[in-house]
């Protein structure tokens, strides 16, 4: 997964307000009913989970380290949905060990390499790649007024890619999937799903889920005029023209739809 940054993250706790605002007007769905389509989680199971269930963020120094200020706004993401949420004073097993003795039935956690969000006492274990994509195709929902019967472009055969490309399958599109390397294209068709092989392609889908870690090579000639645009992918692939041509119409975030559906998902 892309690594974020303290700069890119910064403000994002005191954003949460006017973020929740905008993805409503997007997607005709709150937070909460929109994490609910992704995580396919009743409503009612949340509720009853966010006055019963604490949520712990501890934080990992292995490999680069831990990332300024990230604990802090994953356990504001969380309070943002209702749930008491701390962060462990100690990290790492000391961290998951505080986390348990402070009665936490979430903790989440993250390394270079995975995100994770464990419900101690169902044995489940939520991976941030699965469940972003699934927050990204829910919302992408919701802006298209229903995906069912549809064709969506996959930008990117990935973890993320191949995560999104599933759950369409289950909201009834079709995904098809484009991706710069022939190995991943090869292996996402022998498992059944639709390619494309080159950028000129890509015009002829006007809804798009981008899960690419690639930036600002997107521009307005390659996209249909009338693309909604969801993306998970870090930085955002649209030149700043493409951006332009689609505002009002993309769903982009750092982190925030994919810890809520994370969130409950473990519930």
């Amino acid at each position: 997964m892309t690594r974020l940054t303290t700069e890119w993250i910064k403000n994002m706790k005191n954003e949460l307000p006017e973020w929740g605002r905008g993805l409503e007007e997007m997607t005709h769905m709150s937070p909460l009913n929109l994490a609910a389509v992704g995580g396919d989680v009743s409503r009612g199971r949340i509720n009853s989970a966010s006055w019963r269930i604490k949520v712990a963020v501890v934080p990992v120094t292995q490999g680069e380290g831990i990332i300024d200020t990230f604990c802090e706004q994953v356990a504001a993401i969380v309070a943002y949905m209702g749930f008491e949420v701390f962060v462990t004073e100690q990290t790492d097993v000391w961290g998951i060990y505080e986390a348990t003795q402070k009665g936490a039935g979430i903790i989440f956690l993250a390394d270079d390499m995975y995100f994770l969000a464990l419900n101690m006492s169902k044995n489940v274990v939520v991976e941030n790649s699965d469940a972003t994509a699934r927050g990204f195709v829910a919302a992408l929902e919701g802006a298209a007024g229903g995906l069912r019967d549809r064709a969506v472009l996959v930008l990117g055969g990935g973890r993320v890619g191949k995560a999104a490309l599933s759950f369409l399958r289950c909201r009834g599109a079709e995904g098809v999937v484009f991706d710069t390397d022939p190995e991943v294209l090869k292996d996402r068709a022998a498992e059944g799903w639709r390619t494309i092989k080159t950028k000129e392609e890509i015009k002829e889908f006007d809804l798009i889920v981008d899960c690419t870690p690639e930036g600002n090579w997107l521009t307005p000639d390659m996209l249909h005029p009338d693309t909604l645009f969801a993306s998970p992918g870090v930085p955002l692939s649209l030149t700043p023209e493409a951006e332009k041509m689609l505002e009002g119409r993309i769903i982009h975030d750092l982190l925030q739809l994919g810890v809520i559906t994370m969130l409950v998902m473990a519930c």
